[in-house]
């Protein structure tokens, strides 16, 4: 399996107080609305997963491990042409200030992983910023 690290950002805000929103599926709705993410539509969740479409593809992710105000582990299920796991990654450095990364792993045939290893650190990328950007709001 290949591995990408996003950039680990700052989120204003207690590591219970992130690690309670984004463990939670249902609540994700707000942040992909307010990301403005024009890929995504028909966006679908509750409490363990979300379903979207992605290009006219249908996609699912769903929770499958939580390690309460550390790390929330997902998955992929439904259309996903292959097989990858997603951390997120939080760590309370001072009250309000939680740094959060997330990491990656997918099973990328040659030509996937040489096609899409440079967006796929992009993407992870942009994801790490709004999150933090959708999550600093108050």
């Amino acid at each position: 399996m290949q591995e990408f690290i996003s950039e680990t950002v700052k989120i204003s805000r207690s590591s219970e107080f992130v690690f309670t929103l984004l463990s939670d599926m249902s609540m994700l709705s707000k942040a992909v609305s307010s990301a403005q993410i024009k890929e995504i539509e028909d966006f679908q969740s509750d409490a363990d997963s979300c379903s979207f479409r992605v290009k006219g593809v249908e996609a699912g992710i769903q929770i499958i491990d939580r390690e309460p105000y550390k790390t929330i582990k997902y998955t992929g299920y439904k259309n996903i042409p292959f097989d990858f796991f997603v951390w997120i990654q939080l760590k309370e450095i001072a009250p309000d200030d939680t740094r959060m990364r997330i990491v990656l792993r997918a099973k990328l045939n040659f030509m996937m992983k040489t096609m899409f290893s440079g967006k796929i650190k992009n993407g992870l990328n942009q994801v790490a910023s709004q999150l933090a950007a959708s999550l600093n709001v108050r």
